[in-house]
């Protein structure tokens, strides 16, 4: 059996009603039609026949049940109180819903305009979402997973202080009378803000070459022109990743003396 357990949840209350008030009131999930004017259901024609006889007590054989699903649709309500409703939609072997109207209730609610996939997609002023205990706790591990990473990262990174400046630099940010310390603190700081471009800023196997020409864009040895890349008037590339193509090509490497020869005076 596959057990799988879901919520749906209430959005925080947004409306003019007291907390209290709202708390307390009776917030349902309603019947409602499609852009074609059909009534949302969320099973196909043959989910709806393997599934909705044992809800609706018929057969799908029945003379009547093209007009009994209808009418269960259009009288479908699902009561979400404020500490929010659950449903069991595990399945056995064969697929089979171990709680039939419960999986009913969630695969309507699925394709609920006024229901989001989660909390973090309010998409059209959605006024419910899901929550899966199960994606959250793979999400949490997985983010824990990457923030060690991250700090592996950054305690190899600061046992080289070029390294930390060049990261520093590569991220857009001046070393200019900074302190190791103080580059320490800085790349703690970037890597607490964003652990997973922190380890792509720091693995980039181009590290160097972007540092560099983020440093001649602080110092105007480089210019933007939008997102054109130029030295002088002469185009490095359209975006960084051709800039530092055009750099490390062997015969541009003139060139690339001359511009680390103009930041390095500009340095002075």
């Amino acid at each position: 059996m596959s057990e799988k357990i879901i919520y749906l949840f209430r959005r925080d209350n947004t409306t003019n009603l007291p907390d209290d008030i709202y708390v307390d009131a009776k917030r349902r999930v309603g019947s409602v039609f499609d852009k074609n004017g059909n009534l949302v259901k969320g099973l196909s024609l043959t989910e709806q026949k393997n599934i909705l006889p044992s809800v609706m007590g018929m057969s799908h054989s029945d003379p009547g049940w093209s007009n009994a699903v209808r009418r269960f649709y259009a009288e479908m309500s699902i009561e979400v109180p404020q500490k929010g409703v659950e449903f069991d939609i595990s399945t056995s072997e064969d697929g089979e819903p171990n709680n039939p109207m419960d999986f009913v209730k969630f695969r309507f609610a699925c394709n609920h305009p006024h229901v989001a996939e989660e909390e973090d997609k309010d998409i059209n002023g959605t006024r419910y979402y899901f929550f899966d205990p199960a994606q959250d706790e793979k999400e949490r591990v997985a983010e824990t997973r990457q923030r060690k990473d991250a700090y592996k990262n950054l305690i190899l990174i600061c046992e080289d202080e070029v390294r930390m400046e060049t990261v520093l630099k590569a991220n857009g940010q001046s070393v200019t009378g900074l302190t190791k310390d103080q580059k320490e603190l800085a790349l703690e700081e970037m890597m607490e803000a964003d652990p997973a471009e922190f380890i792509r800023v720091a693995n980039d196997k181009n590290l160097e070459t972007i540092a560099l020409i983020k440093e001649c864009l602080d110092c105007s040895v480089l210019r933007k022109s939008g997102n054109t890349y130029l030295y002088g008037d002469e185009v490095l590339g359209e975006d960084m990743e051709q800039a530092v193509r055009a750099l490390k090509l062997k015969r541009n490497s003139g060139m690339l003396q001359d511009i680390k020869a103009k930041l390095q005076a500009f340095e002075s």
